[in-house]
C-alpha cells in the first residue's frame, strides 16, 4: 500500500466552491451507481473527483476494495478528497474565547473500479429516497396549492410548500421550494427582501434542485436542459458568490441526507 501512495498524485490544493460545482455539474449519470456506491460522499466531494478526471465508476479507498475481494493494482494513483475537520481560531482579544470552525483536509484516498482487479461487485441496491422522509426530517410540511396562477408550478412560505397538481415535475418543483426554505429564503425577513434578491434566490433553489436530481438519477435530457435554462434565466451576466455556490452545496447536502433511509455522515 506504501508503494500506491508513494505513486499518488501530487497534493492538490482546495478547489473554490465554484470549481466544485462546476465539476458536479459534468457528472454523467447517477452518482448514486457510481462515485457513492459504497459511501454517502457529499456532493461537494463528488464535485471534486469530477474535478480531478476521476472516471465515473464505483469509488473506494485500499482497504475497501480488499473487503470486496478485489486488489488495487500496482502503480494505480489515488484520486483525492475533501475531509472535514475542526480548528481553532485564535482571538484577537485575551478575553475573547477561541472558536472552533470547519475546514476542509486534501487527502488521497481513494481509487476507482477501473484500477481494480478481482471479484465480481454484488449487485447494485439503488438507496431509496423519499420526499416525505425528507419533509419531516426537515421539519417542513405540505399545504394543498390555492393559487389561481397556472403558470406557478410551487410555492414556499414559513416551513410550508405548496405543489401545483398540474407542475410538468412534481419532484423538481418540490426539491425547488424545498431548497428555498433551507436556503433561509421563505423567513419573514429574506421574504421582505425577495425582490431585491430574486435571482441570487432562485439560482441558489434551482441549482440546489438540479444536484439532487442528478444524484437521484432523476435528471434525464430534457429536465436537464430546463433546469439550466432556468438558472441562466436567473442569473443572466452576473457570477454567483462564492456564498451563494457553498449554500447550494450545503443544501444539497442536507435535502438528499433528510430523505435517505439511515443517513450517515461522511467519513471517508
Amino acid at each position: 500500500m506504501s508503494e500506491l501512495l508513494t505513486n499518488s498524485r501530487p497534493k492538490l490544493e482546495t478547489p473554490s466552491n465554484r470549481e466544485l460545482l462546476e465539476g458536479l455539474l459534468t457528472i454523467e449519470g447517477s452518482t448514486g451507481e457510481t462515485y457513492r456506491r459504497f459511501w454517502n460522499y457529499s456532493p461537494r466531494n463528488m464535485g471534486f473527483l469530477a474535478l480531478q478526471g476521476c472516471p465515473p465508476e464505483p469509488v473506494a479507498t485500499y482497504q475497501r476494495w480488499s473487503q470486496l475481494n478485489r486488489q488495487v493494482q500496482k502503480g494505480s494513483k489515488a484520486f483525492s478528497i475533501l475531509r472535514p475537520i475542526t480548528v481553532k481560531v485564535e482571538s484577537k482579544n485575551d478575553d475573547d474565547e477561541q472558536k472552533m470552525i470547519r475546514r476542509f483536509k486534501v487527502v488521497r484516498a481513494l481509487f476507482p473500479l477501473s484500477q481494480t482487479e478481482g471479484e465480481e461487485l454484488p449487485p447494485y441496491e439503488p438507496e431509496h429516497w423519499s420526499v416525505d422522509r425528507a419533509l419531516g426530517a426537515l421539519a417542513i410540511e405540505r399545504v394543498p396549492f390555492e393559487s389561481y396562477n397556472g403558470n406557478i408550478g410551487g410555492m414556499a412560505v414559513g416551513r410550508t410548500i405548496a405543489i401545483n397538481p398540474l407542475a410538468p415535475n412534481p419532484l423538481r418543483t418540490t426539491l425547488h421550494e424545498i431548497s428555498h426554505i433551507e436556503h433561509g429564503h421563505t423567513s419573514p425577513d429574506q421574504l421582505a427582501q425577495y425582490q431585491g434578491h430574486r435571482g441570487q434566490y432562485e439560482f441558489e433553489a434551482e441549482a440546489s434542485a438540479y444536484v439532487c436530481l442528478n444524484e437521484l438519477g432523476e435528471l434525464d435530457d430534457e429536465t436537464a436542459s430546463i433546469s439550466r435554462g432556468y438558472v441562466k434565466s436567473w442569473v443572466r451576466d452576473q457570477e454567483p458568490s462564492e456564498g451563494s455556490l457553498r449554500s447550494v452545496l450545503n443544501v444539497s447536502t442536507k435535502v438528499l441526507n433528510a430523505g435517505r433511509e439511515q443517513p450517515k455522515e461522511e467519513q471517508e
